[in-house]
């Protein structure tokens, strides 16, 4: 899967996290960025108001 992001800009990234990784950490969340940020992107997303589970959730009364 090819990155959407330049090299430079994931390595701008890796420095703001502060996270320690090797090399070969470093390349292989480089290789999965692309579907890490699908993930966020959509996780992210505005939802429309019917998709809220309060709104269908009917509770069992006794």
């Amino acid at each position: 899967m090819a990155s959407d992001i330049s090299k430079t800009a994931f390595d701008a990234l890796y420095e703001k996290s502060g996270l320690p990784l090797s090399d070969a950490q470093k390349a292989t969340l480089y290789q999965a960025y692309p579907l890490l940020r699908r993930m966020i992107d959509r996780a992210t997303a505005a939802m429309p108001r019917e998709a809220e589970p309060a709104l269908t959730f009917q509770p069992e009364v006794k």
